[in-house]
């Protein structure tokens, strides 16, 4: 009787584990997912900014050049 309810309690102790392993992974993938959303948008900004730099040191040697004719 004893040995089958520790057998019984065994098995409940690892079903509780094994459940709140899925729910931790589970919760971990979200995360990931949303880390990857923002890197996303960190990248686009970057991208956005790195354009906008391009465009003004192009615009800068100009105005230098313009600085050197004078």
């Amino acid at each position: 009787m004893v040995s089958e309810l520790v057998g019984a309690f065994g098995v409940v102790i690892a079903a509780i584990i094994t459940g709140f392993g899925h729910l931790i992974r589970r919760e971990n993938n979200d995360a990931h997912g949303r880390s990857l959303q923002k890197l996303d948008e960190i990248a686009t900004t970057v991208e956005h900014i790195d354009g906008q730099v391009g465009g003004l040191a192009e615009w800068q040697q100009g105005h230098e050049r313009l600085h050197e004719r004078l």
